[in-house]
């Protein structure tokens, strides 16, 4: 097994905070940022570390130039050459198109077949109980800056499968390759799990039951996630929630199934149902609000259809009534579901006509 030649050092510009920053970056980000400016450091990259990251957004940005970074000297090194960003994005909007995430990883594995030995090899294991993620990145040599950058990736699989089904993925466990750390607190909180550092490989673990979660994304909330993919890792749980919440209660509406309630998301969530009510408050909703939102974005989209009439639309997401449902829309909207759509349309023609008038001139 490969063996880190140095002990990472907390570096003390790092971990210093400002009043009233403390706590945010020393119990979050800053035992990562740490490990990442030590690698930095070795490598006789020190461009950032006079202006280390005071904020989640800072780091955020941070974290993804460093790991370009280092990929880029570890490419130049080792003659690997690493995924483009148009590749990454590419494999991400296919394992979009899947029904599962089990189809999912079987996707990603198959587009990382296409580019081997660019994008390592994606493997998949199952027994009675348990699912195993395995990622090798097929490099000719392991050292401690690569070993860095292949945990990135691996935690880029872990968030892209957990935003598919929008929802957590409960691991079981972590192996973050061959490499000893004696300090693996980074990793426990960039995973929120137990890890395994010094064995064999990448890989998650965690139930199989978990591989039949349906892939509840659409193409139209890509371009947000994957804006700071894979970096975006301490934003606030609460917040995170929501997105969750608004993400399932879309999926049962798309899919013509009854919204959940606040009872099921929560143990489907894993969490009380008074947590669940708390973390929402905490990122400013609820989970009235989120359900608003849902059935007004989805009353949009059918209402643009012009098959669609208003009463086939109040069944569809669940009103009592076609009554009841022009009620809803008229607070959300101020107009009818009629006249929203009459509206709506006239704008659209609108706009086509000055488009090809003015194509024209």
């Amino acid at each position: 097994m490969a063996r880190a030649r140095r002990k990472s050092r907390p570096l003390e510009s790092l971990a210093r905070t400002h009043p009233g920053q403390r706590g945010l970056a020393s119990d979050a980000f800053a035992p990562l940022v740490d490990l990442l400016a030590a690698e930095l450091k070795h490598s006789g990259d020190v461009a950032d570390l006079r202006r280390p990251p005071r904020s989640l957004a800072q780091f955020t940005a941070w974290y993804l130039s460093t790991i370009q970074r280092l990929e880029a000297r570890l490419s130049e090194a080792q003659r690997h050459r690493p995924m483009a960003r148009s590749e990454v994005e590419l494999q991400c909007r296919l394992a979009l198109s899947a029904g599962t995430l089990e189809e999912a990883v079987q996707l990603c594995a198959q587009f990382a077949a296409l580019l081997s030995p660019r994008a390592g090899r994606i493997g998949l294991e199952v027994d009675s109980e348990r699912a195993t993620f395995r990622l090798d990145s097929l490099r000719p040599r392991v050292t401690s800056a690569s070993s860095l950058v292949d945990i990135t990736g691996l935690f880029a699989y872990f968030q892209l499968l957990q935003w598919l089904a929008g929802r957590n993925l409960p691991l079981q466990r972590v192996r973050i390759g061959p490499v000893r750390r004696e300090d693996v607190l980074p990793f426990l909180r960039l995973f929120q799990a137990p890890v395994l550092a010094g064995g064999e490989g990448y890989a998650l673990d965690f139930p199989l039951e978990a591989l039949a979660l349906p892939v509840v994304r659409t193409p139209a909330e890509f371009p947000a996630f994957f804006t700071n993919f894979p970096c975006d890792v301490f934003g606030p749980r609460g917040r995170a929630l929501a997105e969750q919440v608004s993400a399932l209660l879309a999926a049962a509406l798309r899919q013509g199934a009854a919204l959940p309630s606040q009872a099921q998301l929560a143990g489907g969530l894993g969490l009380s149902l008074s947590t669940f009510r708390q973390r929402l408050h905490a990122a400013g909703t609820g989970y009235r609000a989120l359900r608003e939102e849902a059935l007004r974005g989805a009353a949009h989209r059918a209402l643009l259809q012009a098959d669609a009439s208003v009463g086939d639309i109040s069944q569809q997401l669940g009103f009592a009534d076609a009554a009841t449902f022009r009620r809803a829309f008229r607070r959300w909207e101020g107009v009818t579901p009629g006249a929203w759509r009459t509206q709506r349309i006239a704008g659209g023609t609108a706009a086509g006509s000055a488009g090809g008038h003015s194509a024209g001139q």
